[in-house]
């Protein structure tokens, strides 16, 4: 697919005139001390000197709490009524990290003949436009996974990497073609020197990530390790909160409930839960088989870097580093994964 420029000018009045006609989420400031993913009105409302907002995108398709149909019993049968589709949405400003969670979860509501009609019907109506980044955080690991990069594409329709006071914008799948083919008229031909001053970007930005995690020889630990002492003691800090996977641009667990409108009428919902919660795992019948903290540590790096790494031959993770940031007591998932044995 061909490269193309847009100017600084450009591509603000690109995102004033999406805003008239998407619903378009980039990273805006709630608070003094907030940036979160909100519905832009104008591009002025846009915060791009954040590299990471607090919480990532994931919640504009697969939505925290949510109606998957609606039922109603007749004489001789049950009839369901789906959600309808929202309006069509751009995800703007978000970074690769963020972009690459999407492609991860895109595996698991859509496998083995199962597709998740509410998020795949999202992401069919999403278009993501991700920024490259120049200067990582310390918290940054996203080169540690495969093809992982401050200006990796994967998940992303269009990537938009700064390279002579302008940006380069790769168009990386069909959404993101057609988009900057309707809009035309703000992008011009990328040449050979943009492309070049890239990959010098990308260069860069990937020798100022300080950590890079041996995942072969992580997962060969994990493989040997869940009965081992070593979890005896490294959970021991946890404050179980779960804020580590409500930030995380990958974490997918969630809790259904039914309600119910007199004898005929009700509704399925479906809400974010968290493995860290007590009550996640908790049956029926009341037996719960992860009852402590050391069990619920445990299933959530086991989940991330065995488990799914045995299902869907790739982490559960994109190296954001969200949840190192935001724990209270500065657990850091890469030193946890590292040091099991």
């Amino acid at each position: 697919m061909p490269n193309k420029l847009i100017t600084q000018e450009n591509l603000k009045a690109l995102v004033n005139e999406l805003a008239a006609s998407y619903d378009v989420f980039a990273p805006k400031r709630e608070n003094e001390n907030t940036v979160s993913f909100g519905k832009l009105q104008a591009f002025e409302e846009y915060v791009s000197g954040v590299l990471l907002t607090n919480t990532t995108a994931k919640d504009k398709v697969y939505l925290q709490s949510e109606q998957l149909f609606q039922y109603e019993l007749k004489k001789d049968t049950v009839e369901f009524k789906e959600k309808a589709p929202g309006k069509e949405a751009v995800i703007f400003g978000g970074r690769p990290c963020d972009a690459r969670g999407f492609d991860v979860i895109d595996k698991l509501f859509n496998w083995s003949g199962y597709e998740d009609g509410p998020y795949t019907g999202g992401r069919k109506n999403t278009t993501i436009i991700t920024v490259s980044c120049e200067k990582p955080e310390t918290t940054c690991f996203c080169t540690s996974f495969a093809g992982g990069s401050p200006a990796d594409g994967k998940g992303s329709d269009i990537l938009l990497t700064p390279v002579s006071g302008k940006f380069l914008a790769e168009l990386l799948t069909e959404r993101g073609e057609k988009l900057a083919a309707k809009y035309s008229k703000y992008f011009s031909e990328a040449g050979e020197a943009e492309t070049a001053a890239k990959a010098e970007f990308a260069k860069a930005a990937e020798a100022k990530i300080a950590k890079k995690l041996d995942l072969a020889a992580i997962k060969k630990n994990l493989d040997a390790s869940f009965d081992s002492f070593y979890w005896d003691t490294v959970h021991l800090p946890c404050v179980k909160c779960g804020a580590c996977t409500y930030v995380c641009p990958t974490c997918y667990c969630f809790d259904i409930t039914e309600k119910k409108f007199g004898y005929l009428n009700g509704e399925r919902n479906r809400t974010w839960d968290s493995c860290m919660s007590e009550m996640f795992t908790k049956m029926a019948g009341g037996h719960n088989p992860r009852t402590d903290t050391k069990r619920r540590f445990r299933q959530r790096f086991m989940h991330k870097f065995r488990y799914h790494v045995d299902n869907f031959k790739e982490e559960l993770c994109t190296g954001c580093g969200r949840c190192i940031r935001r724990c209270p007591v500065g657990i850091d998932i890469r030193k946890v994964v590292e040091d099991a044995k």
